[in-house]
């Protein structure tokens, strides 16, 4: 696929994001009915140093497009489908209880929850884990004890609450049933098939080359100093940096890659039934009465967000996809034909210093925008 350059008014959205400190860097990539433009990156990928401090300018590192990025809860697109590969393989289900299968998930509630719960953010469970805290000399084996320990928030199947530690359960359970690291298991189920249907998705990864990357938060309180190349979310880097609710690496190329690749359906990945699935509105099944007054506002697959529109745009309420705390974000429309990729780290040198919702919405109208007039042409 040829690469174009960015629309101008994408452009000027994204200088203007640099030049207020929305974001020292930005990378976007996008394609409409496969026409890519980009990757065009802007700003600087490291512009502060361990204390936070401002770099002399000849230190700074500029973004280019082959800058990697730390994509953060992008991730749990890749955790959902690695989940449902072993679905597919007859390892895992769907609507089974998962306790069975996951020695240490107790907790009074717990035996009623499923893998669907856990990818559709229903579990009960609560959004955050602090084990990494408590526990910051403890070995992987006990803090995931701690994790899998973690009290319900709520009733399982009754509202809608955003979980990563949802997600870094189905990590234990693939992990328990499988006997194999995570990062093994997301390589030999998702990440290796990718390359095989495009070798852009190589530079997908849990084991970036710190060099190329941008760099996230400055944390000397807790001994990170500028991480770099290292996971910024804190409970995965406890558990090892790769894990199911974040610590997947790429660059823009290499994701807006995987986006065409769920644009075309991922029929090469999961079997029919289930990438219906994976695509589908799962909440009005798994809430049912409780949908209205305990759903988020917008639809949800199993990994996938749908019609999010604070940052899908007005117009993309048929998109799904996904955002990163760092600042990143996938959005892939079918109606529309289009893949949306934009990369940032925001949280450089501060997570404080910005809110990406608004430069989310504008980039993603703005291709929108683009979109519709090739089309008018």
């Amino acid at each position: 696929m040829s690469s174009t350059e960015i629309d101008t008014e994408l452009r000027h959205i994204l200088e203007a994001a640099v030049h207020s400190r929305v974001t020292p860097s930005a990378v976007l990539a996008y394609s409409v009915r496969g026409a890519q433009a980009g990757p065009t990156a802007f700003g600087d990928a490291v512009a502060y140093d361990d204390d936070g401090a401002p770099l002399p300018a000849a230190e700074q590192v500029p973004a280019t497009a082959e800058t990697v990025y730390d994509l953060a809860s992008v991730t749990k697109i890749f955790t959902a489908l690695t989940a449902l590969r072993l679905v597919d393989d007859g390892v895992l289900t769907l609507d089974d209880p998962v306790t069975p299968r996951l020695p240490g998930f107790t907790g009074d509630g717990k035996e009623a929850i499923t893998l669907r719960h856990l990818l559709t953010h229903t579990s009960g469970l609560p959004g955050v884990w602090d084990g990494w805290q408590r526990l910051p000399s403890a070995e992987r084996s006990a803090l995931l004890e701690d994790l899998l320990a973690t009290p319900l928030a709520r009733a399982p199947g009754t509202a809608f609450e955003y979980s990563c530690v949802g997600f870094n359960t189905v990590m234990a359970l693939a992990e328990t049933v499988t006997r194999t690291p995570w990062a093994h298991l997301v390589e030999e189920k998702i990440l290796g098939p990718l390359r095989s249907l495009d070798p852009r998705t190589a530079k997908l990864t849990y084991s970036p080359d710190a060099a190329a990357c941008a760099a996230t938060e400055c944390q000397p309180g807790i001994g990170r100093g500028a991480v770099r190349g290292v996971v910024h979310d804190e409970s995965a880097w406890s558990l090892g940096g790769g894990a199911g609710n974040a610590g997947l690496f790429g660059t823009a190329g290499a994701l807006l890659a995987f986006g065409e690749i769920l644009q075309q359906g991922i029929g090469s990945l999961l079997s029919a039934p289930l990438a219906k699935e994976f695509w589908s509105d799962q909440l009005p099944l798994v809430l049912g009465n409780n949908l209205q007054a305990g759903g988020p506002g917008y639809g949800h697959g199993l990994g996938l967000r749908i019609g999010q529109l604070d940052w899908m745009s007005g117009d993309g309420a048929h998109a799904r996809g996904h955002t990163g705390f760092t600042g990143t974000s996938l959005l892939v429309d079918r109606e529309a034909d289009m893949t949306v990729v934009l990369l940032t780290n925001r949280v450089h040198p501060s997570r404080t210093l910005s809110e990406m919702a608004p430069l989310r919405s504008a980039v993603t109208e703005a291709v929108y925008s683009t979109a519709a007039d090739g089309a008018d042409t």
